[in-house]
């Protein structure tokens, strides 16, 4: 036992000293040959990507922001490059079929209606419009919520697109952006904070007396963060999740009401042109785990859609009725994308199932 602890003490002192002397010609060589990819050249990826994204994602004057119209490209999700397609007007469709001049069905919400991470034909949006006899305006985009919603719509339908019905996906999230991050002025959405806008990650520096230790101390850390990553969307405290299940604040509150203005603002304006709402809710990962069937969302948007609505399409407890039978985690990793609240293939099969029995013709 001594000989080894003697032996693998020699190894540690050989390893430290040619770390030492020549560590930084080292780590200079395996980038040059590019056998490892160095933090900075990493991380400019990353901005690279994100810059990428922001040619496309566009602000507008009117509801905030918007994709841009008439665009074929690449985009990234996490670790998922997919194609975006979109009309003249900015809204999402299949990058193979052409829009036709008019549609029954206005669809409108944010990430989730997008189809952020996935090819279009593999959301529910696009299994909609490619399965059934009428057609749908996407207008779903990342970030939006009810403020944005009414604006967008208001938008269209004034500049003349036709519809005969409205389907608005209300978001969990959709309460805290209503009360920290948009709000109406001067006829138009603003924003607390620019569209857009994302923190930069600071660069881990390869220290300079023992690079080679340092360059292994960082690869564990990330291999450990790929095995067990912290997920912090599934926590109970993820705010943009959390309001549904935890006591009601002032900001909760705030979010809870502007939302429902802005939809009845919404209803309202549809109902002089003769065009009829209906309104679907559905579940987080963050509800499936820590919330119930009958959940605080469900409440809210069922007695909003009392005598408003032409439909009122809860998915809540298509999820929750699994629980009989499944753990959380089991339908979280069933449903929706790994280590995301966004829903997967089968997440959206789920919803254009039970969204394929209504009629919007």
């Amino acid at each position: 036992m001594k000989n080894f602890f003697y032996s693998l003490s020699v190894a540690f002192l050989i390893f430290f000293v040619i770390d030492f002397i020549f560590g930084n010609k080292i780590i200079k060589i395996l980038y040059d040959k590019k056998i490892i990819l160095s933090e900075e050249k990493r991380l400019s990826e990353i901005k690279k990507k994100r810059e990428d994204e922001k040619k496309y994602r566009i602000k507008n004057e009117i509801y905030h922001h918007n994709l841009k119209p008439n665009i074929k490209t690449k985009s990234i999700w996490g670790n998922k490059e997919y194609n975006t397609c979109t009309d003249e007007n900015g809204f999402r469709q299949n990058c193979e079929v052409k829009n036709t001049t008019e549609k029954n069905l206005i669809l409108i919400g944010d990430s989730f209606v997008e189809g952020i991470g996935l090819e279009y034909e593999e959301t529910f949006a696009g299994m909609l419009s490619k399965k059934l006899n009428y057609g749908v305006y996407n207008m779903g985009v990342s970030s939006y919520s009810p403020v944005i919603y009414k604006k967008k719509i208001f938008h269209f339908i004034e500049k003349g697109l036709k519809t005969k019905n409205v389907l608005v996906f209300v978001d969990i999230s959709d309460i805290d952006d209503e009360a920290n991050n948009y709000f109406e002025c001067e006829k138009k959405v603003c924003g607390k904070k620019a569209f857009g806008d994302n923190s930069e990650k600071k660069i881990k520096k390869i220290k300079k007396d023992f690079p080679l230790f340092d360059l292994l101390k960082l690869s564990v850390k990330n291999i450990k963060r790929a095995i067990n990553p912290k997920i912090y969307i599934y926590r109970k405290d993820f705010t943009r999740s959390n309001w549904t299940f935890v006591d009601e604040t002032k900001n909760i509150k705030l979010g809870i009401i502007n939302s429902v203005n802005h939809m009845n603002e919404l209803y309202h304006f549809l109902n002089k042109k003769n065009i009829s709402l209906s309104v679907a809710v559905y579940p987080h990962p963050g509800q499936i785990i820590y919330d119930q069937k009958d959940s605080k969302q469900v409440k809210i948007w069922k007695n909003f859609c009392a005598n408003k609505c032409k439909y009122f399409i809860n998915y809540f407890p298509i999820f929750f009725n699994e629980l009989d039978s499944s753990k959380p985690k089991k339908i979280i990793d069933k449903y929706y994308i790994k280590n995301d609240i966004h829903f997967n293939y089968a997440g959206n099969l789920v919803i254009y199932e039970k969204l394929k029995n209504y009629i919007f013709d």
